[in-house]
């Protein structure tokens, strides 16, 4: 059994190292990540002026408000009509990527446009903490308004967790079924007892939770351990896709009876296609909602060109949405996100526990 023992002080040892170096960015995506699953609610409250509009008897066209974005703001990378009006006081919004100048640039950019004037309402960088704040908020919690470097930092950190983890396993195996089954209670014998049995509680009872949100977390940044993600790109003149918007829009309902779009990806340069993404009527697992799926239209005449039903493709495709889905919550409505924001919090106070008990220990 001398083996075990090694094994434990090794990965103790591990454990504590690890929780030292990355507690902060632990507490950072836990505290980011938790104010992150009532955004779009508190961004409403917070931005009245962009969703209390004064409608009028004509609005215009998706596809006008479209070419005055475009036209406004060349040299892109992307652009999506992000989110359509929810009710006729509500506004356009357009996701904009723009062409980085340097690695740690941030490239989205938001603009908020009135379907009845044609204004814009209000634009800005997610780079910028003051005309959004969690729009700024969302890009430090998963780049650390880093650009490149920060998306690959994250990831690592998310490995770094998972790491800490495993070795929390083995330095508490003994504890798990005790705390499992409510029989391991704090010991208030006296400070470091207290702490050292929180920590060890909450780990427990939080370890599955925690694995899902760090592996989904590195899962969809896992490509920025790719060259090809640090290239910039090249400086490209704005190119306007000859076809109707709004058309695609329509022909996407017709085509299939029920389908709800939610956003439109529109290309910036010649040779790709429309896509129409939305929910279909027939996708019902929980972790296959929102806009997976998807209909193509040729850029030049807006014939219609292929269905992408997020139910038929393939296990890594789908396992790609699930995992976006699974890692922000976007099922199961408020108790969901109320069961995020209070277990996403936990990585962030166990690391602090945990570095309470080393320096205890050391000092």
């Amino acid at each position: 059994m001398a083996w075990k023992k090694k094994l434990t002080k090794i990965a103790f040892k591990l454990h504590g190292w690890m929780g030292l170096f990355a507690g902060l960015f632990f507490l950072l995506y836990g505290i980011t990540g938790s104010m992150l699953m009532f955004r779009h609610q508190l961004d409403r409250y917070f931005n009245p002026e962009l969703h209390q509009l004064k409608p009028t008897a004509h609005t215009i066209p998706a596809d006008q408000l479209y070419r005055m974005v475009l036209r406004t703001h060349p040299n892109l990378r992307k652009l999506v009509l992000h989110d359509f009006p929810e009710n006729q006081q509500d506004c356009y919004e357009f996701m904009l990527y723009k062409r980085q100048q340097k690695l740690t640039d941030n490239y989205l950019y938001y603009i908020f446009v009135n379907p009845y004037t044609g204004q814009i309402i209000r634009e800005g960088s997610y780079g910028d903490v003051g005309p959004s704040f969690f729009r700024w908020l969302y890009t430090l919690h998963y780049s650390l308004q880093l650009g490149i470097p920060g998306m690959l930092l994250t990831a690592i950190m998310g490995i770094v967790m998972l790491l800490s983890l495993l070795t929390g396993v083995i330095v508490y195996r003994k504890h798990f079924w005790q705390a499992l089954r409510f029989k391991a209670g704090l010991n208030f014998k006296n400070r470091r007892t207290a702490v050292s049995s929180l920590h060890r509680i909450l780990g427990v009872w939080s370890l599955g939770f925690t694995a899902v949100l760090f592996f989904t977390g590195f899962w969809m940044l896992k490509e920025y351990f790719t060259p090809e993600q640090w290239a910039l790109p090249k400086y490209q003149a704005a190119y306007a896709v000859p076809a109707n918007v709004d058309s695609m829009i329509m022909s996407a309902k017709k085509i299939v009876p029920g389908f709800k779009p939610i956003a439109v990806n529109i290309p910036t340069t010649k040779g790709a296609d429309v896509l129409v993404r939305g929910l279909m009527p027939t996708t019902g697992f929980f972790l296959l909602q929102g806009k997976a799926s998807g209909l193509s239209f040729d850029a030049q005449t807006g014939k219609f060109k292929k269905l992408s039903d997020i139910d038929k493709q393939s296990f890594d495709q789908r396992f790609e949405t699930e995992v976006y889905n699974l890692h922000i919550g976007s099922y199961g409505g408020d108790v969901i996100r109320w069961f995020y924001v209070i277990l996403g919090l936990l990585p962030g106070i166990l690391s602090v526990s945990g570095a309470i008990l080393w320096f205890r220990r050391k000092y």
